[in-house]
C-alpha cells in the first residue's frame, strides 16, 4: 500500500518532458517470444499439407527509404510562393514525400504499390495522427499506362491540371503525378529538363533559362562537382549513372555559356580566370576591339593566338597596342610620330610603367651665360 502511494505522488511531480518521454517508450515496438508460440499452435490447427506459415516475413529486400521529404518548419505565418518548380514545389503539406525517377528510369506498377506503403509506413515512423498532414508527389519523366492501371485497381484516378501535371488521392493522401518532360517546357519549370532523358540524350538542347534559374544551374553544377571531386574527409558516394551526369552538366553548360553575350561571359571574372576557362578562339569570340583592349593586359590578349588572330578586325593603332613590350621599343621614332597622339602616348605611358621611371623630359635650352 504505501508503495502504490509513493509511486502515485512520483507521478503526480513528474514534468511534461518527463510523460512525453515516457509516450515515446510505449510506442517503441518490443518483440517476445509469443510470436514462435503462435506460430507453433497454428502450425498444429491448420491443414497439413495446405498451408505455411512464415514467422517475421521480411517485407523489403532493402531498407525501406522514401526518395525525399519535405518538412513544414514551425514558423509563423506562411511561406512566400516558391518562385520556381512549382509544379513540385507548390502547395506543399506539412509532410511531402517525393517519389523520383530518374532519367534513365520509368514508372512500374509496383512504384503505385509502394508509394501507398511510404505513406502509410511514414505515418508510423513520423508518430503522426492524422494523415492529412501527408501528401504525396511523384517526378518521372512520363506516366506509363501500367503505373496508371496499378493506381486505378488501388481505387485512384487522376485528373489532368496542366501541361505534364496531374492531381489525384491515393486512399486519405492527396497526391500530384509530373511529368517532367512535357513540364520542363513552361516557364519556371526549365530546370526539370536537368532530370529528364533529354538531358543524357541532348544536354545541349537545355531551354533558355532565366537569371533566376541560371543561379540555381550554377549551384548544380557545384554539387556535381563535388558528386566527382568530393572535398577532403567525405566519402565519395557510389551513385547510378556518374558518368553521364557529369557528362551532360559539362555539355549543358557549354550550351549556355554559347548562349551568353560577350559582355556576360566576362562579367565578374578576372583576366586569369577567362583564359583558363576559355581556348583562345572563344576568348574574342564575338567582342569588339575595344571590348578586346579594355579586358585583357598586352601579354594576355595574345596568349596562345595565332598572329592572324591577333591582329584581325583591329586598326592600326589598336594592332600596335595589342604588341608586347619588347616589340613596342623596337618600332623607330619615325615610325610611332606617324600614329596619333592618343596612341603614342598611351605607349609613352605604358613603357615608362614597366621601366620603373618616368619618360626622359626634354631638356630646356639656355640662353648664353653672361
Amino acid at each position: 500500500m504505501v508503495a502504490l502511494l509513493l509511486m502515485a505522488k512520483g507521478n503526480r511531480t513528474a514534468t511534461t518532458r518527463e510523460i512525453r518521454s515516457s509516450q515515446r517508450q510505449r510506442r517503441v515496438r518490443v518483440y517476445t517470444a509469443w510470436h514462435p508460440v503462435l506460430v507453433a499452435l497454428l502450425e498444429h490447427v491448420l491443414p497439413e499439407g495446405w498451408y505455411q506459415c512464415i514467422s517475421e516475413f521480411q517485407l523489403a529486400r532493402e531498407p525501406l527509404r522514401v526518395d525525399i521529404v519535405i518538412l513544414r518548419r514551425s514558423r509563423r505565418g506562411a511561406p512566400p510562393r516558391p518562385r520556381l518548380l512549382t509544379s513540385v514545389v507548390g502547395e506543399l503539406a506539412e509532410h511531402t514525400l517525393v517519389h523520383f525517377k530518374g532519367p534513365t528510369d520509368e514508372l512500374e506498377r509496383d512504384d503505385a504499390r509502394m508509394l501507398l506503403a511510404y505513406a502509410l509506413q511514414y505515418l508510423v515512423v513520423a508518430e503522426i495522427e492524422a494523415p492529412a498532414a501527408v501528401a504525396l508527389r511523384v517526378l518521372a519523366p512520363r506516366l506509363t499506362p501500367r503505373f496508371t492501371e496499378a493506381l486505378t485497381s488501388l481505387g485512384c484516378t487522376l485528373t489532368p491540371t496542366g501541361p505534364g501535371t496531374h492531381e489525384g488521392r491515393l486512399g486519405v493522401f492527396p497526391l500530384r503525378v509530373v511529368e517532367t518532360v512535357p513540364a520542363n517546357a513552361r516557364e519556371g519549370e526549365h530546370l526539370l529538363y536537368t532530370v529528364t532523358p533529354g538531358m543524357v540524350a541532348d544536354p545541349g538542347g537545355i531551354p533558355a533559362l532565366s537569371p533566376a534559374e541560371v543561379a540555381v544551374f550554377w549551384a548544380l553544377l557545384e554539387h556535381v562537382e563535388q558528386v566527382r571531386h568530393p572535398l577532403p574527409g567525405q566519402r565519395k558516394r557510389h551513385m547510378k549513372d556518374e558518368k553521364r551526369v557529369v557528362e551532360s552538366f559539362e555539355q549543358a553548360l557549354a550550351r549556355l555559356v554559347a548562349r551568353l553575350p560577350p559582355e556576360q561571359r566576362l562579367a565578374g571574372l578576372a583576366p586569369e580566370q577567362v583564359l583558363q576557362a576559355y581556348a583562345p578562339e572563344q576568348r574574342l569570340a564575338g567582342l569588339a576591339p575595344e571590348q578586346v583592349l579594355q579586358a585583357y593586359a598586352p601579354e594576355q590578349r595574345l596568349a596562345g593566338l595565332a598572329p592572324e588572330q591577333r591582329l584581325a578586325g583591329l586598326t592600326e593603332a589598336q594592332a600596335v597596342l595589342a604588341l608586347p613590350d619588347a616589340m613596342l621599343r623596337a618600332l623607330s621614332a619615325e615610325y610611332l610620330a606617324t600614329l596619333p597622339r592618343q596612341t603614342q602616348a598611351a605607349i609613352q605611358k605604358r613603357l615608362g610603367a614597366a621601366s620603373g621611371r618616368q619618360p626622359a623630359r626634354r631638356r630646356k635650352t639656355r640662353g648664353p651665360s653672361r
